[in-house]
């Protein structure tokens, strides 16, 4: 094989990045809601490890439960009518050290014509998107799902945690960061090359 043709090999594999084809995703989180009147008073318990790891492949999701919530209050009265903000905040230490909020809102709904269904509502804003990677290329996607939480009819909510709802969330690896050679390894591959090179160069003169 001609030493350019090796120089070009080597040069290829080496300098151009290559996609990571799997990773460990790693990362802990914080629910914040309205814990006191006025409002709907809501309350959370974990059901994901905190932290929790996954492996996930570039292009892969995984779905599972993060949070359950609920309230205590047995009736829908004016004040809970009113939203209130909900955040859940995303400390990851893999892929990468990277952080991020998924804001949303809970309110409690009642029937304006009878009054007869009462119940917690969550929505959330939308999708976290999260850019990781010395080039920028990585992104991380983290989706809440809605919920209706201590749904009760005639007399007032269903109380309790029994009856309050579990919030999914989805962990998507859209793509993987590109991996790019430490400084030192590309001095020395650089210094190779140049060897290389100019011995080639000799044997040519």
């Amino acid at each position: 094989m001609p030493r350019y043709t090796l120089v070009t090999l080597l040069a290829a594999v080496l300098f151009f990045p290559t996609l990571a084809s799997s990773g460990q995703i790693s990362a802990s989180y914080q629910v914040n809601l309205n814990s006191s009147d006025p409002g709907l008073v809501v309350n959370f318990s974990d059901v994901a490890d905190n932290p929790f790891t996954f492996d996930l492949n570039e292009g892969d999701s995984e779905y599972f439960t993060l949070f359950k919530i609920w309230t205590e209050e047995s009736t829908v009265n004016e004040d809970d009518q009113v939203s209130k903000p909900i955040s859940v905040d995303f400390s990851f230490t893999l892929p990468e050290v990277i952080a991020g909020t998924v804001n949303g809102e809970t309110v409690g709904v009642k029937d304006d014509l009878l009054g007869l269904y009462h119940a917690g509502e969550l929505t959330w804003d939308g999708p976290l998107d999260l850019v990781f990677g010395a080039l920028g290329d990585g992104l991380l996607r983290v989706t809440l799902f809605d919920a209706v939480f201590n749904k009760g009819y005639l007399f007032g909510l269903h109380d309790g945690e029994y009856y309050g709802d579990k919030v999914k969330a989805k962990i998507e690896l859209i793509s993987d960061a590109s991996q790019v050679p430490e400084p030192g390894t590309l001095a020395l591959l650089g210094l190779g090359l140049l060897g290389l090179a100019l011995r080639t160069r000799r044997r040519n003169s």
